[in-house]
């Protein structure tokens, strides 16, 4: 009697596709000229798994492209003429056409073959990501690599096609009546500072924010201000992250309690503060921590860092509010190449800032600083040129603001008057305000006084070199 063996076989796994939905698509193309404009242009023939397929699908990209038609005698043509296969074609294309299938189904046999290519796509990853993890040494570089390879993908899917601009009207006439039955309605996010507000209704989502000035004038403690003020707000669930290269996060943490508890920033730094400042300090430590800040201050950040950071962020509190990052010139780069110039570095740092805020959908803050050419014009006013590095960054930004004291001669004393100048407001209206410096507070203030003058004297210094 002859054994049997009830070893069970194993299954081989095939890549997800499916062989009919790519046939009638490729009938669908073949046979209906509206199917074959529409997807000849716009679709990619990786979509096919079949090899046959693919092949045919290019030759049909091919004589589209040369305006020529597209049928099963042009196409096996083509295919002849490129000689990218031994396969008898003719054959398969006859029968390709008598299957005739509802040319008015091809967008789902579209839907099909994307989502079959995007579960190969996803196994590929894995895979990839497999012999990476047995192969590299550094489990960080592995994690980024995998986040930038499925956020890559996610964003593959997304990508917009031409639409008829009555879509885009339409979408202006709606946003227009619910601003006017509500004024709130499509603010973006509020920094507190009224006027500041009032003009740009709040910090919009997808907008890359430029605040320029030279050193020591307070644009870290600016940027803090709206951080504090967004934070501090009752029941507030906004999702920050600050990302300081220069500034450790126990001195940023410093600032914010100072601003929050109005507690003076000598008494924290010497440890002088009294009763009724200790009981502020536990209150404004309270309300840091019940809020959603995360701080990052690791030097020589490049872009890829800080997408891979804000991508964790945002799969565990499932938004992020308001990014902000200081500052854009201690940025280094993520493939600097050594013939390229810090004007170049700086240019693909910008660029990349602009697509952190769009794939965030949130308000992106850089700090920047500016160029020293504003110091020998006796014209003080800061223009977009002043941007340092590269202009690129003003090309970027859909608002630069500019921060500078009213007066030069106050830069030593502890509360002095500044202009915030909204220089570039890519969807609003332009405009200076006045802003008061609480030295004490680490603390900007808008000012009651809006006068606005720049031709207050300044004391000449005499400089290193005489």
């Amino acid at each position: 009697m002859a054994e049997t063996n009830n070893t069970p076989t194993k299954t081989i796994k095939v890549y997800p596709n499916s062989y009919e939905a790519e046939q009638y698509l490729l009938c669908c193309i073949l046979l209906d000229g509206i199917a074959a404009g529409d997807l000849l242009p716009s679709l990619k023939s990786e979509i096919f798994y079949n090899e046959r397929h693919r092949k045919i699908f290019e030759a049909c990209q091919k004589l589209f492209s040369a305006n020529r038609a597209v049928d099963v005698i042009t196409v096996n043509d083509q295919i002849e003429a490129d000689k990218k296969t031994d396969l008898n074609m003719l054959d398969y294309h006859v029968e390709l056409s008598d299957k005739l299938p509802s040319a008015a189904n091809y967008r789902e046999y579209v839907d099909i073959l994307k989502r079959d290519h995007m579960h190969r796509e996803i196994i590929r990853i894995c895979n990839e990501t497999i012999e990476m993890a047995y192969a590299n040494k550094d489990y960080r570089e592995t994690l980024t690599a995998i986040e930038e390879k499925i956020y890559k993908l996610n964003s593959s899917t997304h990508r917009s096609e031409l639409i008829h601009i009555s879509e885009a009207s339409g979408q202006v006439v709606a946003r227009v009546d619910a601003l006017c039955r509500d004024k709130n309605s499509f603010r973006g996010i509020m920094t507190k500072f009224a006027r500041f507000d009032q003009i740009t209704n709040g910090l919009q989502k997808g907008a890359l924010v430029i605040l320029a000035a030279r050193p020591s004038v307070g644009k870290t403690s600016f940027a803090l201000n709206i951080v504090s003020n967004i934070a501090s707000q009752p029941d507030s669930k906004s999702v920050i992250a600050v990302f300081s290269l220069e500034m450790p996060s126990v001195q940023l943490a410093q600032r914010l309690l100072s601003d929050i508890g109005s507690i003076p920033m000598n008494s924290l730094s010497k440890g002088t503060t009294q009763d009724r400042e200790q009981e502020s300090l536990i209150a404004a430590h309270s309300k840091i921590s019940e809020s959603k800040v995360y701080v990052d201050d690791t030097a020589l950040s490049s872009p890829g860092d800080i997408f891979s950071k804000c991508r964790r962020l945002y799969a565990t509190e499932k938004r992020i509010d308001l990014i902000v990052i200081d500052y854009l010139q201690l940025m280094k780069g993520d493939s600097v190449r050594s013939s390229d110039s810090k004007q170049n570095e700086i240019s693909d740092i910008s660029r990349m800032m602009k697509i952190l805020a769009k794939e965030m959908n949130c308000p992106v803050l850089v700090l920047s600083q500016m160029s020293r050419g504003i110091e020998n014009r006796d014209d003080k006013t800061p223009k977009l040129s002043d941007l340092r590095e590269s202009g690129a960054i003003e090309q970027d930004a859909d608002i630069v603001l500019f921060l500078s004291r009213e007066n030069e001669n106050d830069k030593v004393s502890s509360n002095y008057t500044v202009f915030l100048d909204i220089a570039k407001h890519r969807n609003g209206e332009l405009g200076v305000l006045r802003f008061n410096w609480e030295g004490q507070y680490v603390r900007f203030t808008e000012s009651t006084d809006q006068y606005i003058n720049r031709d207050l004297p300044v004391k000449k210094t005499k400089g290193i070199n005489g």
